[in-house]
Parts: C-alpha cells; sequence; structure tokens
C-alpha cells in the first residue's frame, strides 16, 4: 500500500538570465494554488506535491508530472489547477489538453534541453576561469 494514491513533481527551477524556466513562467502561483485546492477539497492525504528542479520543457512552463500515472502536463496556469484537482486527482481522468502523451517527442525535447543547459553550463565554466586565469 502506498502513503498517498498520487505523487506530483511540479517544477520550481529558476535560471539565470533570460533563460526559459517555470519560475519565470510562474510556477509559484501554480504551487500554491494547487497547494490550496487540495487543501480544500480534503486531498492533502491523497495527493503529495513535491517541487522539483527542471523537467526539462522549460519553454512549455509551468510544468509537473503526476505519479503513478506518468502524465507529464505543461503551461499549466492558476486558472487550470481546479480542473486538474477534479478531473485527474477525484476522477482519475488525465486532463488531455494540457498532457504530454507524445513520449518519444517529450524524450527529445528533454535530451536537447539538457544538452543545451550543459552547454551554457561548460561556457559559463570556462569564462569563469578565463577571468581566474
Amino acid at each position: 500500500m502506498e502513503p498517498f494514491r498520487y505523487h506530483v513533481y511540479a517544477c520550481q527551477q529558476e535560471k539565470p538570465g533570460a533563460a526559459p524556466c517555470c519560475s519565470g513562467r510562474g510556477s509559484a502561483a501554480v504551487l500554491d494554488a494547487l497547494r490550496k485546492e487540495l487543501a480544500a477539497k480534503q486531498l492533502v492525504d491523497v495527493v503529495q506535491v513535491t517541487t522539483c528542479g527542471s523537467l526539462g520543457m522549460c519553454e512549455r512552463g509551468p510544468n509537473m508530472v503526476v505519479y503513478p500515472d506518468g502524465v507529464w502536463y505543461s503551461g499549466v496556469q492558476v486558472a487550470d489547477v481546479a480542473e486538474i484537482v477534479r478531473e485527474h486527482f477525484q476522477n482519475g481522468r488525465v486532463v488531455e489538453r494540457l498532457a504530454n502523451r507524445d513520449a518519444g517527442a517529450l524524450k527529445k525535447e528533454i535530451t536537447e534541453n539538457r544538452a543545451k543547459a550543459m552547454a551554457a553550463m561548460a561556457a559559463l565554466a570556462a569564462q569563469q576561469k578565463a577571468r581566474s586565469s
């Protein structure tokens, strides 16, 4: 038996400068609305919410993934929260308009974004090394 039915990982990644990220797209407000809606519907013992770093779909945030269903939601806004809670967590139905159903495309996007992030970190490290030399 699981301690809760659903586990939601909600991205709270912050990136420097103008880099796209969930935090820059309003994930804090979405997370706050989600926690309040779960409390209002008495689902805090059913749905565990955990903040996390990048889920790899930075241009389409705020993003969240729901386990054990493996449903990846993108572009979630405060206005979508009540629908997700009602449909997914209470009625067991995925909110299709926000869901990413193409696993291959999802993996490709995440892999490409990870490569961009790694290249940016390497460039930053090279700049810092050049400055200290």
